[in-house]
C-alpha cells in the first residue's frame, strides 16, 4: 500500500515496508453501508456535525469503512440543516448522504411520520440537493406519487441514485420508475405491500427485475431467515446489498431513543415506535449483518463480501476506488477472526484499530 491505496497484491516477500501476519485470518474489502440512520447513541437528523461524525466512527469501529449518512422525513429547514451538518463531516468513512424521504407514501410509512411527508415537487428536491453541497448521493422515493417519475429523472442527472422504497406501488408503477432511471430498492419488504401472486407490487417487481439492486436488512427481524434464502434465490448475490438501517441504539443498552423526531423503544434488540409495534430502524451493525447472512444463506464468505461492499459499491459508481481488494483501490480493508467478528480496520491505509 501507498499512500491510502493498494499498489499490488503479490506472493509475499522481504521487502521494505510493514509486514503484517494474519495467520488463518480474513482479509477482506471494508463494508459499505448506504443506509445508516444512527449508532452508539447518535443519529444523523442533526445539525450538530460533531453528532453525526460520532455514528461514522461507531460504525466504523465494526467494519463499516463507508457509509450514507441517512435522514427521516423531518420539517424541510430541519433536513437542510441535517445535511449542511453531513456535508461538514470530515470523518474519512462519510461518503455523503441517504435522503429516506420526504417525498414517501402515507399509505407506507413505516415508524417515519406521515404529516411531514411531501408531495414531490422539482424545486424542493432542488432546494435539499442544494443543501447538501453535493453530498447527497442517495434518494429513496415512493415511485407512484404524481410528480415522482419527473423527480426520479432530476436525481438522476444530478448523479443520485434513486430508490424505491415506502411505497403502495403496483408493478407497473415500479416498472415506470425503473425505466425512469430509478436502480435500488430500499429495505426490501418493509414499508411496502407484502407479494401477492395475481398483485406482484413492487416486493414482485424488483426481485424480477435484474438491474434493480435491493437493499436488504439481514437481522432477522425485518426479514425473516426462510425469506432471506428466497431473496436470494431470486437477485442472487449479486442484486442485494446489505444494509443496517441503524438507528442511534446501535451499540447501546435497551431503553428510549430517537429516530428523527420520534421516539422508539429497544427492548432484546428490536426496536419499535413506542406505543406500537412499528418496527423502527435496527441495532444492527455490517458486521452482524454479514455473519447473519454467512449462517442463515450458508453462503461462503467471498459471498458475503458482494453484498456488504462490491454491490455498493458499484451502486455507487464507485467500484473503481472500493468494494474489492486490488491495485488502485483505496486500502480500506478489515481483519477478521474465524467467526467472522472484526479484529481490526484499515481506512485508506490507515489502522482504525490496532492490527491483531
Amino acid at each position: 500500500m501507498e499512500d491510502g491505496r493498494i499498489v499490488s497484491v503479490c506472493e509475499v516477500s522481504n521487502g521494505p515496508g510493514e509486514l503484517v501476519e494474519l495467520g488463518d485470518r480474513w482479509l477482506v474489502p471494508g463494508y459499505i453501508d448506504v443506509h445508516v440512520h444512527g449508532g452508539g447513541g447518535a443519529q444523523c437528523n442533526t445539525s450538530e456535525t460533531d453528532e453525526v461524525a460520532a455514528v461514522a466512527r461507531f460504525h466504523a469501529r465494526h467494519g463499516t469503512t463507508a457509509l450514507l449518512a441517512t435522514t427521516a422525513p423531518a420539517p424541510m429547514e430541519e433536513l437542510c440543516a441535517a445535511l449542511a451538518a453531513i456535508a461538514r463531516c470530515p470523518e474519512p468513512n462519510l461518503l455523503g448522504a441517504h435522503l429516506e424521504g420526504p417525498f414517501l407514501s402515507r399509505a407506507r410509512p413505516g415508524a417515519m411520520d406521515p404529516s411531514l411527508f411531501l408531495e414531490p415537487d422539482s424545486s424542493r428536491l432542488g432546494r435539499l440537493l442544494e443543501a447538501g453541497a453535493g453530498t447527497v448521493r442517495l434518494m429513496t422515493l415512493a415511485p407512484e406519487l404524481p410528480g415522482a417519475l419527473e423527480l426520479i429523472e432530476q436525481l438522476v442527472r444530478a448523479g443520485v441514485v434513486a430508490s424505491i422504497g415506502h411505497t403502495d406501488a403496483t408493478d407497473a408503477q415500479v416498472r415506470a420508475a425503473v425505466r425512469a432511471g430509478a436502480a435500488a430498492a430500499t429495505h426490501l419488504c418493509n414499508a411496502m405491500p407484502p407479494f401477492h401472486h395475481r398483485r406482484p407490487g413492487p416486493v414482485g417487481a424488483v426481485l424480477d427485475l435484474e438491474e434493480v439492486s435491493c437493499e436488504l436488512i439481514c437481522d432477522g427481524v425485518h426479514v425473516d431467515p426462510v425469506a432471506v434464502r428466497l431473496f436470494h434465490r431470486a437477485k442472487g448475490a449479486s442484486g442485494i446489498r446489505l444494509v443496517t438501517d441503524a438507528m442511534a441504539a446501535a451499540g447501546m443498552p435497551e431503553g428510549s431513543y430517537r429516530l428523527g423526531g420520534r421516539t422508539v423503544t429497544v427492548t432484546g434488540g428490536r426496536a419499535v415506535l413506542t406505543g406500537s409495534d412499528a418496527i423502527a430502524g435496527s441495532t444492527l451493525t455490517m458486521e452482524a449483518a454479514v455473519q447473519n447472512a454467512v449462517r442463515f444463506l450458508g453462503i461462503p464468505v467471498e459471498e458475503a463480501v458482494l453484498m456488504s461492499s462490491t454491490n455498493s459499491a458499484r451502486l455507487l459508481g464507485l467500484d473503481g476506488s472500493k468494494g474489492a481488494i486490488a491495485p488502485g483501490l483505496d486500502a480500506d480493508l478489515l481483519v477478521l477472526d474465524e467467526l467472522l467478528a472484526v479484529e481490526a480496520v484499515m481506512l485508506s491505509g490507515r489502522w482504525v484499530t490496532d492490527p491483531p
